[in-house]
């Protein structure tokens, strides 16, 4: 019988703890995080891909951020805030295009898997308490909206990370209070973008002497706003 590389790393993995299928999986994807964020940032066909999938699922999002790599991620997000950006502002500009808008931003955060969304026969009892108090807070969120003291709070926060963005749209029946919301987004989605090129811009040695400032961080608000904070999806 012919021995492929496969054999032998699997005799290596057998020698590790636990399961060798699940230690090569990992060193496999452990690489190929590396690859990336270290050779091909910039490849376009990388590129491409990663926009055709709008970036990441919630659980690779945060391990590449673990990788500590903030200029290949701020360039990758700042690229998928922009997407992102363009559809709500598309959204805006027209009229009768509700639905037509939930589409297509369905179509973007298909590769975000809201695992605790999913549909099981035997749902993990935690996962239906996240569901439950997240509709019982959406909910909320909407009858508040056009307080001013809660607006006002609204306006200067972070905002809504997308997935929560995307079931707040859906949820809400008040057109009017949806544009606001996607009004407030589009500012926040820039002003996030500007600190992310400020952040590639303070990373050319030219103007490494001038430290970071609140830009420092923007590369892992620009996955939350995208993905959601990490251990929720």
């Amino acid at each position: 019988m012919e021995k492929h590389q496969t054999y032998f790393n699997l005799l290596d993995a057998l020698k590790e703890k636990g399961c060798p299928i699940c230690f090569l999986i990992k060193k496999k994807i452990h690489k190929s995080m590396e690859n990336f964020l270290y050779e091909n940032v910039n490849d376009p066909e990388t590129r491409k891909k990663i926009r055709e999938s709008f970036g990441y699922c919630a659980l690779h999002s945060w391990q590449l951020q673990k990788f500590g790599d903030g200029l290949g991620l701020s360039i990758i997000y700042e690229d998928l805030l922009g997407i992102l950006k363009n559809k709500i502002e598309e959204f805006t500009s027209k009229k009768n295009k509700y639905n037509l808008f939930k589409k297509q931003l369905n179509l973007l955060t298909n590769n975000i898997k809201l695992s605790y969304h999913e549909k099981t026969k035997r749902s993990c009892p935690i996962c239906k308490e996240m569901r439950d108090t997240e509709k019982i807070y959406i909910s909320s969120f909407i009858e508040y909206f056009n307080d001013i003291e809660f607006n006002i709070n609204y306006e200067s926060s972070f905002g809504l990370c997308l997935p929560h963005f995307i079931s707040t749209i859906k949820l809400c029946k008040n057109e009017s209070i949806i544009k606001e919301l996607c009004k407030i987004e589009i500012k926040k989605i820039e002003l996030l973008q500007q600190e992310l090129i400020e952040f590639q811009r303070k990373h050319d040695y030219r103007f490494s002497y001038e430290g970071y400032g609140k830009e420092k961080d923007s590369w892992i608000r620009a996955i939350e706003k995208l993905i959601g904070k990490e251990g929720i999806f």
